[in-house]
């Protein structure tokens, strides 16, 4: 699988929605109609967990589809002629660019437009605002340096461990309860995708300890992202959260990080050259990734969302196998088969009592359910 731009991210990336009830009860009803409704209200966090579950196990699919299709691109004109660095910055810019513009029309087909420019000025939007330098050009920077100065090997495999560091900091920043059989397939889950990833590495690293140190930013980054965007997403929804998202990292790489590594020249290259219709392929199913992602945290926690997200290296193979002839190693299966373990357990550990989080929002509005 090509990770070089997806990799942790997995970062990736979910969705949001309109108002929560259709026919609400009137304010001046009767107080003994109350009664009646409290065995559905008992049952709705439940619903709403699963539906949760649900977009993060297809936010993976998007993700590990969006991954291949990137690599695919990265193999084109310009990108195969440009630094080892610099390729896949300007690639991840020009992708997280495309990807906005398609969710920017998911929102003006669904009647947010509006919206995105009042959350932006709100202090929930500027927590999302962080949340995408810090997911988007701070850890992927992070994590092609790691590459680079530790090996792919080390930075691949640390990288990984991201769905435990959510799942911390959610436990802590956001009290989400995670039962011991949630922790044992978080682990589970990291477990196997470090076995999918890891081989050998080789030749001489003399910076091997700075590598190690920026993946683990970029380790830290995709967590912190997550718990932030959970945080935000009280407030705006996150069709709009997930939007503002990708806008706020494609400003960014393109004001700031580009121009540090040269990498503008290379990106104006490639608006003209056959590998952006590709990119546009793959940032269509990045921008369904993220949406449906930032929807999974919503409805269902990081702890319980990124682990089943990561499963996007179970479909990255199957995609690869498709477009590019992949044949997998069986290191690479057994790895893939443990993850797809842990995240099995992740999805039986899931409490199914108690508070969880409200379904005031869904992916598309409520005339369209």
């Amino acid at each position: 699988m090509t990770t070089v731009i997806t990799g942790g991210e997995a970062v990736a990336d979910v969705a949001g929605a309109g108002a929560a009830a259709g026919a609400a009860v009137p304010s001046a009803a009767p107080a003994t109609a109350a009664a009646p409704a409290a065995p559905a209200t008992a049952a709705a966090p439940l619903t709403y967990r699963r539906s949760g579950l649900a977009w993060a196990l297809l936010s993976g699919v998007f993700w590990g589809a969006d991954g291949v299709i990137l690599g695919v691109a990265l193999a084109m004109t310009p990108f195969v002629g440009a630094a080892a660095l610099v390729a896949p910055l300007a690639a991840a810019a020009l992708h997280d660019g495309l990807a906005t513009g398609w969710m920017v029309a998911f929102n003006a087909a669904t009647g947010r437009l509006g919206r995105l420019s009042r959350s932006l000025a709100s202090r929930q939007g500027l927590i999302l605002c962080v949340a995408a330098v810090i997911g988007g050009p701070i850890a992927m920077s992070g994590y092609l340096f790691g590459i680079r100065y530790a090996g792919a090997a080390y930075a691949l495999a640390l990288s990984a461990t991201y769905p435990a560091v959510g799942a911390v900091l959610s436990r802590v920043f956001l009290r989400e309860q995670v039962s011991r059989r949630g922790w044992l397939g978080i682990a589970v889950t990291v477990t196997g995708a470090i076995i999918a990833t890891y081989t050998p590495p080789d030749g001489d690293l003399p910076h091997f300890y700075l590598g190690i140190a920026l993946a683990a930013v970029a380790t830290l980054g995709w967590g912190v992202e997550g718990v932030l965007a959970i945080h935000a997403m009280k407030a705006v929804e996150p069709v709009v959260a997930g939007t503002l998202r990708m806008a706020t990292s494609v400003a960014v790489y393109v004001v700031v990080v580009l121009p540090l590594v040269g990498g503008l020249p290379v990106l104006a290259s490639a608006l003209g050259s056959t590998s952006l219709w590709v990119v546009l392929g793959a940032a269509a199913a990045g921008a369904a990734s993220y949406l449906t992602y930032y929807a999974a945290n919503h409805l269902a926690g990081a702890s319980r969302a990124m682990p089943l997200n990561s499963l996007y290296a179970v479909w990255a193979i199957v995609f690869s196998m498709v477009l590019t002839g992949l044949h997998p190693t069986p290191q690479l299966v057994s790895g893939v088969l443990v993850t797809f373990t842990g995240a099995l357990l992740v999805v039986s550990g899931a409490p199914r009592s108690g508070d969880d989080f409200a379904e005031d929002e869904a992916i598309f509005p409520p005339a369209a359910r």
